[in-house]
């Protein structure tokens, strides 16, 4: 009993270190963020935030795997009521945008973190925490594929169909220079179907 105790307390530390990183990261951004400010605005101790994360970098990483982790839950949920080609396609487009745009700040994140060296570094990592979600999708993507429901193509070429758009338009949001429009996910979802139907 003492032991479940202590594993939620910690788990309730971790996640107030998060999300305190995660509005540090956001107000100040990531270079100047420090410790000292996630640790006032978490309210945990050093060595809470060393315990649970080591440097600056780690909760970096943790942090964008668990905003990567979210995105991936909400889209796997909606994933699992689609069972053709087409609305596994839409679906993938619109949660990309839908969800940014209800998620602003884990979105530009995930955005502008991706090319960050403490995140590029811990590649490897990531993959290993996030990777299954891939798989399963290019398995159904492939089994669609093989059922005509889409073009047979190498499967580099379905991300870029599928996301390539959506991903830019993302990117000039998460930089500030444009704004996700209600009903530009349709316009995109739109666009991908008609680059990937057979």
């Amino acid at each position: 009993m003492e032991k479940e105790r202590r594993s939620a307390v910690g788990e309730r530390s971790r996640r107030a270190i998060l999300d305190a990183a995660l509005e540090c990261f956001t107000r100040l951004g990531w270079a100047a963020t420090t410790i000292e400010d996630i640790r006032k605005s978490s309210g945990a101790s050093v060595g809470s935030v060393y315990h649970h994360f080591g440097a600056k970098e780690g909760i970096a990483v943790a942090l964008y795997i668990d905003c990567l982790r979210q995105h991936q839950e909400v889209l796997r949920a909606r994933l699992e009521r689609e069972h053709d080609a087409e609305g596994f396609v839409r679906t993938v487009v619109m949660h990309h945008i839908t969800w940014s745009r209800a998620n602003p700040d884990a979105a530009r994140y995930l955005i502008r973190m991706r090319r960050e060296e403490a995140v590029a570094a811990a590649e490897p990592e990531i993959q290993s925490a996030t990777g299954d979600f891939l798989r399963e999708g290019f398995t159904r993507l492939k089994a669609f594929a093989k059922e005509g429901q889409l073009l047979h193509l190498p499967s580099t070429a379905y991300m870029p169909l599928l996301l390539g758009p959506a991903q830019e338009l993302l990117r000039y949001w998460a930089s500030g220079r444009g704004e996700l429009k209600p009903g530009i996910e349709k316009v995109l979802a739109d666009a991908a179907w008609r680059c990937l139907k057979p």
